[in-house]
Parts: structure tokens; C-alpha cells; sequence
């Protein structure tokens, strides 16, 4: 390769190496989030485990939704965490029908909903940026099974 090419494409590189970092840095702080949720939420009771967890971004005031399947009768515990650009995040789920089961929407960027389904089936849990300083700002959900 000459030297013509390879210093751009150095440059290039090196110019989205930051970015890269910087995004799984947010990760890393989504993830710890989540792990404490769990330390909290097995603290008293060690029945509960991290069934499932997904991570992602948004812009203020953006939304994101994500469907699962519940079993019935079966206890769940849904958390949401933001990284430290985030000061509000939200979470609304509905049953199949679209009708709301729980929601938090509290000024704060650790949301908690409870589910207990009276039936089995698909349900869609929302994910709301409601506050993000320098977007966009990455979530974490987690979803704690009993």
C-alpha cells in the first residue's frame, strides 16, 4: 500500500476508534446498572434470575419496543437503566391486546414494573427516553424471573 493511502486510512481508523470505545463504555455502565438491579432484587429473595436483557439507544423523547412472552401465574420483575447522559428513562408494557398492565414513568432513570400474567402470551414492554443530554443515550432492560 503506499503511503498515500495508508495515512488516510490511518487517520480514518483512528477517527472512529473513539466512538467505538465511547459506545461500549456506555455499555459497561448500562451493564453495571443492571447488575445492581439484581443485587437489589436478590438481596432479600435469591429465587429471582436474570432471565433475559437487552441494551440499546435512543434520542430524547425517543421510543423503542420490544416483545417477550410471559407464562402465566409466573412472577416478573422488569427494570430499565440509562447511562450516566440519560436522568429519565420510562417503561410501559401491554398485554397482546395493547391494553397497559404496569408502567413507570416516574422522573428517574431506573424504572421497575411488576408482572404477574393472568395469561400466558406475547407481551410488549415500551422503552421511553424521556431525558438524554448527549444523544443518543443507551438503556439496559432487564427481565428478572421468580
Amino acid at each position: 500500500m503506499s503511503r498515500r493511502l495508508l495515512v488516510p486510512t490511518c487517520l480514518l481508523l483512528l477517527g472512529l476508534a473513539p466512538e467505538r470505545l465511547t459506545a461500549q463504555s456506555y455499555a459497561v455502565q448500562v451493564w453495571d446498572q443492571l447488575q445492581e438491579h439484581w443485587k437489589t432484587i436478590s438481596k432479600n429473595d435469591d429465587d429471582w434470575y436474570l432471565q433475559n436483557y437487552l441494551m440499546g439507544r435512543l434520542n430524547k423523547g425517543g421510543t423503542d419496543s420490544w416483545t417477550f412472552y410471559f407464562d402465566k401465574g409466573k412472577s416478573y420483575i422488569i427494570t430499565g437503566a440509562c447511562d450516566n447522559d440519560c436522568s429519565n428513562v420510562d417503561l410501559v408494557i401491554k398485554d397482546a391486546d395493547g391494553n397497559t398492565v404496569d408502567k413507570d414513568r416516574k422522573d428517574d432513570d431506573t424504572p421497575v414494573l411488576s408482572l404477574q400474567p393472568e395469561k400466558a402470551g406475547r407481551y410488549t414492554i415500551n422503552v421511553e427516553m424521556a431525558a438524554c443530554k448527549e444523544e443518543p443515550c443507551y438503556f439496559g432492560l432487564g427481565i428478572f424471573l421468580k
